[in-house]
């Protein structure tokens, strides 16, 4: 399978920093996105503040889907335990600064992808230069605006979130595109799929060059570019390969963009839910999820990643 990979320029003339090859040297992994990366954050804020977690069942254990999410199957697959004390991801985040969430609850107004960047770096100034830092974001701009979104402006603002984190130390940093926003369940017939599909397009198309326009930029920082949007292709194409039965409708239903609170499952949705690529009309099962963190697994070993042995030297004295 193929898969497109941004890698920045690698400069060898410094002693600190050599490559290797195996995922598995990463020593954490730190999330920032949206209910596609949420392992729980957006649970807990509104359980604290509407004394009602959101998402509820049959959603489990605060997560947009039944199950771990992409992220936490991640850490597994390259060796390491799913930490939700790394995982800063909120559910509606948008790219910036905000939170989509209708009516506003306080505590998630500040909670876009920037927001959850700009509070990471106030509190660590340095950072752990072995670790991965991933970056999902996008989906609620473009998913939860009555007009059509300038696709610029959301790749400026996770531009501006990877440059904030190689600012800081980090050195491996993962950034996924979108996917077809236009053929989610909630979305295929909608009268916006088309525009939706559209603006995708010329967002991962700006994303990519942003990127690599970055990659040359910042010295000793490898930008791992996931094309997220690549393997749904691939899933929608050949489902059965995938281990799906349906890739086109929700475990949950499709009448709205998300199911909050679930409508009750369907026979199918019970007794199989995992032959469903989507559990509501947006987010993936938990086995979609696991097949994303396959692909992402394989994106990130298929070449060498940044590590820096004065850090490992001085953890070993």
């Amino acid at each position: 399978m193929q898969n497109t990979i941004l890698t920045a320029a690698i400069f060898l003339f410094s002693f600190m920093f050599t490559l290797k090859t195996e995922a598995a040297d990463f020593e954490q992994i730190y999330v920032f996105g949206d209910s596609f990366s949420d392992d729980g954050n957006f649970y807990k804020i509104t359980k604290s503040e509407l004394g009602i977690g959101i998402p509820p069942l049959p959603y489990k254990d605060g997560r947009f889907s039944n199950g771990p999410v992409w992220v936490e199957y991640l850490a597994q697959d390259i060796g390491l335990n799913p930490s939700s004390s790394t995982n800063f991801a909120v559910g509606g985040a948008k790219s910036g600064l905000y939170n989509v969430t209708l009516p506003p609850v306080p505590g998630l107004y500040l909670t876009g992808v920037l927001s959850q960047i700009n509070k990471f770096t106030t509190v660590n100034k340095s950072v752990n230069p072995n670790a991965l830092y991933i970056v999902w974001g996008g989906t609620n701009d473009f998913l939860y605006s009555k007009s059509a979104v300038n696709p610029s402006q959301s790749v400026t603002n996770i531009s501006t979130a990877v440059r904030a984190l190689a600012t800081i130390g980090a050195k491996n940093i993962l950034v996924t595109n979108l996917l077809n926003l236009g053929d989610l369940p909630g979305t295929r017939n909608s009268p916006t799929s088309k525009q939706l599909n559209d603006s995708v397009t010329e967002y991962n198309a700006d994303l990519s060059k942003s990127l690599n326009s970055l990659s040359q930029q910042l010295n000793n920082v490898n930008i791992i570019f996931f094309d997220v949007n690549y393997l749904f292709k691939q899933i929608f194409a050949n489902s059965k390969q995938y281990g799906f039965t349906n890739v086109l409708d929700s475990c949950l239903g499709n009448s709205v963009l998300i199911t909050i609170p679930a409508s009750p499952p369907s026979f199918d949705c019970k007794t199989n839910p995992n032959m469903f690529l989507f559990w509501d009309s947006i987010h993936p099962t938990t086995a979609g999820h696991k097949v994303i963190a396959e692909y992402a697994a394989s994106v990130i070993k298929s070449q060498p990643i940044l590590k820096s042995f004065n850090k490992l030297e001085t953890s070993r004295k």
